[in-house]
């Protein structure tokens, strides 16, 4: 491999998820490139924000490219750049099978193209229109020729509904920083109560995410109707971020009047870290379509256990019975049922949590995950 181009789908500076796998991305290219950052460039659609703060302050080889553009200038500039800086490898986030700049990179002496999905790259289909998309595939010449996904549920999408040959694909988790999540030291720790002004005699429950419908807000809120209905003691709350401000009033108005001296929405804030180690166990109770969320990994890695909805690369995050539980999607009940057996069994919390983030120090590493990466990344390139 002579020089790679990390090729991204958003703006710069994101952040979410997105500033992390960069710097994974960085980390990995780097190991493909005997850590000569010169042979290392980074392209998005729009640099108005800025370089990414998660990459080195002295890297500088960014440019601009719209994958998703159609139009000719653009694809020459970006088969320019690709040529002049002796780019043979393209690694690029969330891009599907055909697009017409993939023609125009291949042209400038692209060798090799490697699509990373942190998502599901397609419904899945039947065997007839699973046979078109397979034909498309096998047409399409210029587009990836390995994918990586981040579980084998978002794997199975390309597959059973993208049409892309099993022996294309590959599986690399996302790891989490362990240094960072991690349980408390010792003893108790009381910092997200301070920070929210919640009693300390209740055990925290935990959401961070999108408030969008399919993350499955409104099926937390159901279940904190359902447990304050059928619990007279008032040893529990829920603490969910990641709302914009008023996006939580709509989910605040489904609450009984019961429920909700039990509910707080903390917004975006940059010490979730510190708050999880106050937590007592974690949710995510997705109704559409999710995928492998670095939040489940951080609760675990925090040392709480998690429950999380029955849906294809999600239910992969945790050792049901062992690490947590899976629920079936939209099952509000099943969630309280869960919180109230928790609630009633500290015992099993403790073993549980130790086991949560056992497995995550054990099997989703950040360095693992790299590891995973670069891996792949050799056997593709031979």
């Amino acid at each position: 491999m002579k020089s790679i181009l990390i090729l991204l789908h958003c703006e710069s500076n994101t952040g979410y998820a997105i500033s992390p796998l960069e710097r994974t991305f960085y980390e990995m290219a780097m190991r493909l490139t005997n850590d000569d950052p010169t042979r290392i460039h980074f392209a998005y659609p729009s640099m108005q924000r800025g370089p990414t703060a998660t990459l080195p302050a002295e890297f500088s080889q960014f440019t601009l490219i719209d994958a998703r553009s159609s139009d000719a200038a653009h694809h020459k500039a970006a088969a320019e750049y690709i040529e002049r800086h002796g780019i043979d490898t393209v690694f690029g986030f969330d891009q599907p099978v055909r697009r017409p700049i993939y023609r125009h990179f291949r042209r400038a002496g692209v060798r090799r193209f490697i699509a990373y999905w942190g998502a599901p790259i397609s419904s899945l289909f039947g065997p007839l229109k699973l046979t078109a998309k397979r034909i498309e595939v096998a047409l399409s010449r210029h587009g990836p020729d390995h994918y990586i996904f981040e579980s084998r549920g978002m794997a199975d999408t390309g597959v059973l509904g993208r049409g892309i040959p099993r022996r294309k694909t590959s599986v690399v988790y996302q790891g989490v920083d362990t240094e960072r999540f991690h349980p408390p030291e010792e003893g108790a720790d009381y910092y997200a109560y301070e920070q929210l002004g919640i009693a300390r005699d209740r055990k925290l429950f935990y959401y961070a995410g999108h408030m969008e419908p399919r993350k499955g807000v409104a099926v937390i809120m159901e279940a904190a109707n359902r447990l304050a209905a059928r619990r007279d003691a008032r040893d529990w709350h829920i603490a969910l971020f990641g709302n914009q401000p008023g996006e939580e009033r709509a989910y605040l108005d489904r609450l009984s009047d019961a429920a909700r001296e039990h509910v707080t929405f903390g917004g975006y804030r940059p010490d979730l870290p510190l708050i999880q180690r106050s937590c007592y166990a974690g949710m995510i109770a997705s109704t559409g379509w999710d995928s492998f969320p670095r939040s489940g990994m951080e609760i675990q890695a925090s040392g709480l256990p998690l429950f999380v909805s029955d849906l294809p690369g999600l239910n992969e995050m945790v050792v049901p019975g062992e690490t947590g539980y899976v629920f079936r999607p939209g099952d509000a009940d099943a969630l309280a049922g869960l919180m109230g057996a928790i609630l009633d069994d500290p015992a099993r919390s403790r073993q549980l949590s130790a086991n949560a983030r056992r497995r995550v120090v054990d099997e989703f590493s950040l360095p693992g995950q790299i590891e995973g990466l670069v891996g792949v990344m050799r056997d593709v390139l031979r």
